[in-house]
């Protein structure tokens, strides 16, 4: 990758739209937009932050009818100068328009280029733009808001007090070290090791519950299952709140999976449609067990179905045997049909005949709607651990979690090492706590992390 070349890419999604956008960045961006644009103010002289309406031409064919926004360095997304032009949204002008630039001298930009260079020229760090490819992948306001926490400086800002009482630390530490024959004024080794605990505590706080970035980065995966003619597809279509599968009396009618995604109290939920698991003689249904048992490996938890006011069956067994790996809430569907007295003791007996002691159970209708909101809840609660998830007020991705954990083992061996280890044995640990912190938001990061992390943008970003 050079830097020093100017880039262009669609910035926009290709596909038939109002506006679509090509966009510029580097030094010669003004001088080859000039090349292109027919307009009353010459680009190379606009001011910064203005925008132009002219006619974009290769040569003397004119390609569209445009705007062209100016931002000049360092006041741009890249910290470079940057025009976009704003077309016509057709995919077919978009590409004319990104070939015309390339042919004046451009290159195309790599995946994620220009928030790359917006890094590299200090307009934002390496956890901020992480968080500009989270919140264009937002399904969702609680996704939204988080992504948006962190490229606003969120997640630097926390950070930077604690590696602020590293260094502090550090120093102390390094000051004994350099002038081991004078009198330092230090901490004590009790000091030190209350001051590390307090950092422990702070970092601990910071990376919140295991787990708790995964679930609200990329929600959960909910897999409904059971022997066939439970209901399944029924309450699938409960869910949602639309009828998205096929429901007939006769058992075996889904005979493969069904995806939907919704949000359930902010949390992005993938709920699956499995076909009903049962030994069988027709090879289609058998298929569609077989993929019912993929779909459960895949899940982060299970429904399990059940006629509430029927008595187990040797594929209900089953059917709680396959979901019993993980976690799963019992569903004594069809509640409505059954006498509601009976309740308590059909749900005692139903976790003993399947062995679900652990699992909590909901009576509901598909039918009726009595019992989704409480299905919902027990649901969400076994997804946060025992509890309903709570948006965070942040929250880390796979990279971040792995480096501050790193931070967090670096400053708990520092602290069990406050009793009698060497200064120099503290000192290392603290140093690693501080690259750990670094490589957060990306000091010194290297090409190879950069590459990784960037290269699962889009072209234009």
């Amino acid at each position: 990758m050079n830097l020093d070349d100017t880039i262009v890419a669609i910035a926009t999604p290709l596909g038939a739209g109002g506006l679509g956008v090509v966009r510029l960045s580097g030094s010669a961006s003004l001088r080859l937009a000039q090349g292109l644009f027919r307009g009353a103010t010459p680009l190379d002289q606009a001011p910064s932050h203005t925008l132009h309406h002219g006619l974009l031409r290769y040569g003397e064919e004119i390609l569209d009818e445009a705007v062209a926004g100016i931002f000049r360095a360092p006041r741009s997304y890249t910290g470079e100068d940057v025009v976009e032009f704003s077309c016509h949204g057709g995919t077919h002008i978009l590409h004319r328009v990104l070939e015309s630039c390339l042919r004046e001298g451009a290159r195309l930009a790599d995946p994620g280029e220009f928030t790359r260079r917006a890094y590299l020229n200090g307009k934002m760090d390496l956890a901020q733009s992480e968080a500009v490819a989270d919140l264009i992948a937002a399904h969702t306001d609680a996704q939204r808001r988080l992504a948006l926490e962190t490229l606003r400086g969120g997640l630097s800002h926390r950070l930077r007090p604690t590696r602020e009482k590293c260094l502090g630390l550090l120093a102390h530490l390094e000051a004994n070290l350099d002038f081991v024959e004078d009198e330092v004024p230090g901490l004590s080794r009790k000091d030190l090791g209350t001051s590390l605990e307090s950092l422990e505590t702070e970092m601990a706080a910071l990376m919140g519950p295991p787990g708790q970035g995964r679930l609200w980065r990329e929600g959960i995966r909910v897999a409904i299952v059971g022997r066939p003619n439970t209901g399944k597809s029924s309450l699938f279509n409960a869910l949602l709140d639309r009828n998205r599968a096929i429901v007939a009396d006769a058992p075996g009618t889904t005979r493969d999976t069904l995806e939907e995604s919704l949000v359930w109290n902010g949390l992005p939920v993938t709920l699956v449609d499995t076909a009903g698991l049962r030994d069988t003689d027709d090879a289609v249904e058998r298929e569609g067990a077989e993929r019912a048992r993929q779909s459960l490996e895949g899940a982060d938890l299970a429904l399990l179905v059940v006629e509430a006011g029927s008595d187990p069956r040797p594929e209900d067994r089953t059917a709680a045997r396959e979901a019993g790996a993980r976690p799963t809430v019992l569903v004594l569907n069809k509640s409505d049909l059954a006498a509601p007295a009976t309740a308590p003791q059909r749900e005692i007996r139903w976790k003993t005949e399947l062995g679900l002691f652990k699992s909590p159970a909901v009576h509901v209708s598909a039918r009726t709607g009595e019992g989704l909101q409480g299905l919902r809840r027990e649901a969400l609660g076994l997804a946060g651990n025992g509890e309903e998830p709570k948006e965070p007020g942040m929250v880390l991705n796979a990279r971040q979690e792995q480096r501050l954990r790193e931070v967090l083992e670096a400053l708990t061996r520092a602290r069990a090492a406050c009793g009698d280890a060497p200064e120099e044995t503290l000192a290392m640990e603290l140093r690693l706590a501080l690259t750990g912190l670094d490589a957060v938001t990306g000091q010194g990061a290297p090409e190879e992390v950069l590459d990784a992390i960037f290269s699962r943008f889009c072209v234009g970003k």
